[in-house]
This record gives C-alpha cells, structure tokens and sequence, in this order.
C-alpha cells in the first residue's frame, strides 16, 4: 500500500548514458534536489510510523555512497526496510561488494534490484554483474533482483546465457520499453512490444497501484512508473509540504479516484465520443497501461479538459 512505502529518486547523475533511459540520466547530469533537503525528507520517511519500506533509486545512487550511507543511517535509527536500485558498475570491485553487502546487513537493507540490459551493457561490463550475483549468494537474507528493458531488437537473451549459473535463485523481470524520456527519441516506435489494444483489452485498462515517489526533479508523482514522470499529475503543492499532506492529496485527488474507481476506460469513452483519440496521441496498441496514463496527463491542458466531466462525475456519484 502506497501509505506503508516510499521512493525517493536521488539525483539524474548516472555513469551511464543508456538509449532507453526514462529519466534522460548520464554522466553530466545534475538535476536533483538540494542534498540537506534529501535529508530531512529522509528522516521524515524514517520518523512517520506508517512506512515501513523507504527506496532509493537514481540515476546511479551509489556514485555518492558516501550520502547514501547518511541516509542509510537515518533510516536504519528508526528500524526501517530498505530497498535499494543500482546498474550494479561495482561488481567488478571485491572490496565494494564485501562493504556494501556488510552495509546491507548494517542499514537493514532487504531488497537490491539491479537494473541491467543490453541497453545497459555499452556502459557496465557483464563481468560486474556476474560477480555481483555470485558475490550476493553469501547473504541469503538479501533479495537481490535483475529488472531487463527490453525490445523486439534488443531481448537480452545473450545475457542470461552469458550470466550462466550466477543468476540461480535470482529474480528476473522483463518489462516491455515504455516510450518515454530518452527512449521518445532513440528507441524506434516499430522496435516497442505493444501486447494490448484499448478495445480489445479494456478489462486491462486500470491502475496496477500507487507509490508515492519523490522525483529529483523536485515534483511528487503518486507511482514509480517511467511514464508518470512526464505527466501533469505532480501532488506537489510546496516545498514545505509534509508527507501527510501528500498522502492526503493523493487521498482526495479526484482525477485519480477516478482512475481507481472507474479505471482509464472512463477517459477514454470520452475521447471516443468526441473523435479526440487522436489528438490527445493515444495509441490503439500499447505495451503497459501506463503508457496509457501517460498520454492522457501528459499536459495540462488534457487534464483541464477533463475538469468538467471529472466535477460532474463528482456531483452525481460521490456522496458528501
């Protein structure tokens, strides 16, 4: 439940410069909130006896280990999982691998998910990897995962071969590429696995669920997908805002009650009905519904044309 976790995406600086990338991340990157006010969003996290598990992900968070491990220590005074994401560049390293794994035990961190593809592999040897999960098979206790992009050109078959007997008890996802970020403009539209269509799969057509996720760019987006991230759909209101507040907001937002409720099909219907499918660029076929979400918030003039059928929707449905 999106009230017992929280991410918190540290910064867009990354030693990669991968083609897929959702957040445009790379090694001149240095979009990111102010570090003190990371901190005390930390601690904040760490504090509110509601969250149990608090993310960390990046860009490549372990490029400043050093503030990572604060930030550990906060979270860890206070008894808190941890989750962290990496590219996993350190494998390669002994010494790193035996201080971040004894860090892990330390700080309380339960889960490592290592994003690595063949969109990845330009910029992090195979090696580092392989190491990486041979070395993790001495803490059992950690979930170490292997989350892979991928497109119909780019499957990363070869990798799995190539990590051979190293990727035993580990966790594989394969996730089809989401349109955004760097990929809007690298990653060709013909290369995209759209598995579904909106009118053959509007069962399919609803939210898988919320995360309330601080940005480096400063906004607060209620999940973690790549495609929320270039809508209109911030919970910000300050920069003083509390996360009761944003739980609150994200509690009362009418827009996504909606979308739980009724799911994206109720959008859609609108769309339909006025001929603007095309206008709002909605894609018959899709690979993930929230490439969906994307095109429907990604401004915000659509969410303004929204407004009225959402306040009436409110008027004849939701009872004060």
């Amino acid at each position: 439940m999106y009230h017992k976790s929280v991410s918190i995406n540290l910064g867009s600086k990354c030693n990669a410069s991968c083609s897929h990338c959702c957040f445009s991340c790379s090694p001149s990157s240095t979009l990111k909130m102010d570090d003190l006010y990371i901190k005390n969003l930390v601690l904040e996290f760490a504090k509110n006896p509601q969250i149990e598990v608090i993310s960390f992900t990046g860009g490549e968070i372990f490029l400043n280990y050093p503030f990572l491990k604060e930030l550990l220590t906060i979270t860890s005074s206070f008894n808190k999982k941890v989750t962290l994401i990496s590219n996993g560049f350190w494998g390669n390293s002994k010494k790193l691998l035996k201080q971040y794994f004894d860090d892990f035990i330390k700080y309380n961190v339960i889960a490592l998910t290592i994003s690595y593809d063949e969109y990845h592999e330009p910029f992090i040897k195979i090696s580092s990897i392989k190491k990486l999960f041979e070395f993790r098979m001495k803490y059992p206790e950690i979930e170490v995962s292997l989350n892979m992009a991928v497109t119909k050109d780019k499957m990363s078959d070869d990798i799995l071969k190539n990590l051979g007997s190293s990727i035993l008890g580990v966790k594989i996802t394969k996730f089809p590429m989401i349109s955004v970020g760097a990929a809007k403009k690298q990653i060709l539209n013909k290369n995209i696995h759209n598995f579904y269509n909106i009118e053959t799969d509007k069962d399919l057509l609803y939210c898988p669920g919320y995360e309330i996720v601080y940005h480096h760019d400063g906004e607060i987006y209620p999940c973690c997908s790549p495609a929320i991230f270039h809508t209109q759909l911030s919970l910000r209101e300050s920069m003083s805002q509390s996360l009761d507040r944003t739980i609150e907001k994200l509690n009362s937002n009418l827009l996504l009650y909606i979308v739980r409720k009724e799911g994206f099909s109720w959008f859609l219907n609108i769309l339909k009905e006025r001929k603007l499918l095309e206008e709002f660029e909605v894609p018959s076929e899709f690979p993930s519904v929230c490439s969906i979400c994307g095109s429907l918030f990604n401004t915000s003039d659509k969410i303004e044309f929204f407004r009225p059928f959402m306040e009436k929707y409110y008027s004849e449905t939701i009872k004060i």
